[in-house]
């Protein structure tokens, strides 16, 4: 064992010794890196094998000299227009010709989100987790990956994506108590909530509310819609409530009583001058700012939770 304690040695000797074994460190890490870098090209390989389309124009697009870039704008036109498989086939391309792994990640995510649109959800699942085998703190990938599963009702499968998204630093608590409404649901128990899975949960309450016979009182911004939509006067004691329903002719106006929201005010003065009138609303994500016909949890560009802002507008009703 002395050997091995170069101060009681030589100089030299423990010299050579210790460059020696810098030698073989480095030697040893360079076979490791070439046996990993071919490990992930087969892996790749196999990867391309197995999603691969056939394709008439496929030879002439891996022949061709077009760049990362190209693929990505011809994909991405393909895409958009609904052609989903010829966008495919160019993301597999495209994997076939790059080595960058940040480029790789790129191209995952985009195949994964092409998948995920045609409908092909176990497909983009697994080449969400090829782009997180490459970055596990893939944001953009953990956000969509958590959509997929929701797809899919994989509930536990969302819930564990949502512990990677809070290991990020996301806050995650109301939609991880929106994800066990869900689940109770799909296993037909909502019977079974516990208070504390909606008491401090808006977005909860409102789900709730929309699929139980069970009346949740939560903030009027985040219900008008699902509200005016059950026309059923509820906690008139709160003041946006009540000009709501007064406006609906569902609960009788007080002595005295100036609506304080003018849209519901002049829904209020058409109904008691004998004009049909109607509540219009339409709904905007507050992340990425596009509109949706639809209410939504999560939102369907962006993947976002909890940002759906819901605007509305007196119109209208006499043709209806």
């Amino acid at each position: 064992m002395d050997f091995f304690f170069v101060e009681y040695r030589d100089p030299i000797v423990g010299l050579v010794i210790l460059t020696a074994l810098v030698l073989i460190v480095a030697v040893g890490y360079y076979f490791w890196r070439v046996f990993s870098l071919q490990s992930q090209e087969k892996g790749l390989e196999g990867f391309i094998k197995k999603f691969e389309i056939q394709d008439e124009h496929k030879d002439l697009l891996r022949a061709s000299s077009l760049s990362l870039e190209n693929l990505h704008f011809l994909a991405g036109i393909f895409t958009k227009s609904g052609e989903f498989e010829k966008a495919i086939q160019i993301y597999l391309i495209a994997l076939e010709k790059i080595k960058n792994k940040n480029e790789q990640e790129l191209i995952f995510y985009d195949l994964a989100e092409v998948y995920f649109k045609a409908g092909f959800l176990q497909k983009s699942v697994e080449v969400l987790l090829n782009a997180l085998n490459l970055r596990p703190r893939n944001e953009k990938s953990l956000k969509l990956l958590k959509i997929v599963y929701l797809k899919l009702k994989k509930y536990k499968e969302v819930l564990d994506t949502l512990e990677c998204l809070f290991e990020l630093g996301f806050e995650i608590e109301e939609e991880r108590a929106f994800v066990k409404i869900l689940q109770l649901k799909n296993e037909k128990k909502l019977d079974e909530i516990r208070p504390n899975l909606y008491e401090k949960y808006d977005l909860v309450k409102r789900f709730l509310l929309e699929n139980t016979q069970n009346a949740f009182h939560l903030k009027f911004e985040l219900g008008i819609d699902v509200l005016y939509r059950g026309k059923k006067a509820i906690f008139l004691e709160d003041e946006a409530y009540f000009e709501l329903f007064c406006a609906m002719n569902l609960a009788p106006k007080k002595q005295g009583f100036v609506f304080k929201n003018p849209k519901l005010n002049m829904l209020y003065i058409l109904g008691q001058n004998n004009f049909k009138a109607r509540l219009n609303f339409s709904f905007v994500c507050m992340h990425c700012k596009n509109q949706m016909p639809i209410f939504f949890y999560h939102c369907p560009i962006c993947y976002e939770f909890g940002k759906c802002k819901i605007l509305y507008e007196v119109r209208d009703d006499e043709g209806s």
